[in-house]
């Protein structure tokens, strides 16, 4: 195949969205096929990312309208010189600018769904990606919740293929962890660690989980520390919520200090350090019908370190996890029943250590990006082979 790929999300901005287009066009590339992926401005201070030898064409200008416009043009002149037979949009934000050059160039597209991308509750949104939804010829859903709200739409299923989204064993960090990180544990060795790690968006629920839930576990674990890893969403499109401020609330407010630690972002060598000390990874999400959490990579990122997770029944996350094999699910707004679970994973070390060991092992066989990637060559070949119902 000859693939054109038009994404505002790509590295070196952070994000699951840029890791999925990053190594779904290196994974397909190094299955064989030509790629080029046309992207945004570079943003200031950054530098590029050169993992695969893919030929990037960014856009001059920030912002958007700059982008979309740059795609447009510069797709032209790609199809032109190259005739690619695929356009490939890791997101919504493209699809504009893969739908006008599918029109003009008879290309098809398919765009790649993550979930919230198609729940954003405002008319003029949902009016816009309507065509964009039933023009392309395929979509991939990073889970099988995702793959329902886009039936739930009346989208055909058979233009519908579930990917969910991979992770790749990251090399041993090359850098020395910071003396604070180092302190940071050093002072709390031996007592029952969690951890979360993501952007501070609500729909985490880490709010609600450290208002309602730690109370409720630190009277059966007094000792429990729960470490807090991210910062907030800058350049999100959709997360506009500050969060920081409103978890140090909580934290003061419940008298919290000596047993959640608000981290921020980490190097990868604190993080590396974060995750040998913690015991569970905790994913406390809401059910929130315009925000879902549509897989959770974070919970494959920490089961390649062997920590096993627990997380709400909620969006794409039980595609995530094996119930009872690599992790445990409890329903969403449930403190009770979240922290008498956790309360039980944490007084039996060999059920964790077991659950640890399965997650990683179901990840390096089932969600490493040379596998992912030849599920996504799958779809597109097929969408290729069949044409547009």
């Amino acid at each position: 195949m000859k693939l054109l790929m038009l994404t505002w999300n790509y590295p070196p901005t952070v994000g699951g969205i840029e890791q999925v287009a990053h190594h779904t066009a290196g994974g397909l590339f190094h299955r064989g096929h030509s790629v080029r992926v046309i992207v945004p401005a570079l943003p200031a201070g950054l530098h590029e990312v050169t993992e695969y030898d893919i030929p990037l064409f960014r856009a001059g200008t920030p912002g958007i309208p700059h982008f979309l416009i740059h795609a447009v043009l510069s797709g032209c002149r790609l199809i032109r010189a190259a005739r690619p037979n695929v356009l490939l949009c890791p997101s919504l934000t493209s699809a504009p600018a893969a739908w006008l050059l599918s029109r003009r160039f008879h290309i098809p597209y398919a765009i790649q769904i993550h979930g919230s991308d198609i729940l954003l509750p405002r008319r003029a949104y949902q009016l816009a990606i309507a065509p964009l939804l039933s023009g392309a010829r395929m979509l991939f859903a990073n889970s099988r919740n995702t793959a329902n709200l886009l039936e739930k739409r009346g989208l055909d299923p058979k233009r519908i293929r579930v990917v969910c989204p991979g992770v790749t064993p990251p090399p041993p960090p090359t850098a020395q962890p910071t003396p604070g990180i180092l302190r940071l544990l050093e002072q709390n060795a031996g007592r029952p660690t969690l951890v979360t790690v993501g952007r501070l968006v609500r729909r985490k629920g880490i709010q609600e989980f450290i208002v309602q839930t730690l109370p409720l576990l630190r009277e059966r674990i007094p000792n429990v520390l729960y470490l807090v890893v991210g910062g907030e969403p800058k350049a999100s499109l959709i997360h506009h919520e500050r969060m920081g401020e409103q978890l140090a609330d909580a934290v003061r407010s419940g008298r919290h200090e000596d047993h959640v630690k608000l981290l921020g972002r980490l190097s990868d060598a604190d993080l590396d350090c974060v995750y040998r000390k913690a015991r569970l990874f905790v994913l406390p999400c809401l059910d929130d019908p315009n925000d879902v959490e549509g897989f959770g990579i974070v919970i494959l990122e920490a089961a390649l370190k062997g920590v096993p997770a627990i997380a709400t029944r909620s969006g794409g996350i039980p595609d995530a996890i094996s119930e009872d094999r690599t992790g445990v699910l409890v329903p969403p707004g449930q403190p009770q029943t979240m922290a008498e679970a956790i309360a039980g994973l944490l007084q039996n070390p060999e059920r964790l250590k077991g659950l640890g060991a399965a997650a990683r092992q179901r990840t390096l066989s089932e969600f490493r990006w040379d596998a992912v990637a030849a599920r996504y060559e799958a779809g597109l070949q097929d969408m290729l082979a069949v044409g547009r119902p």
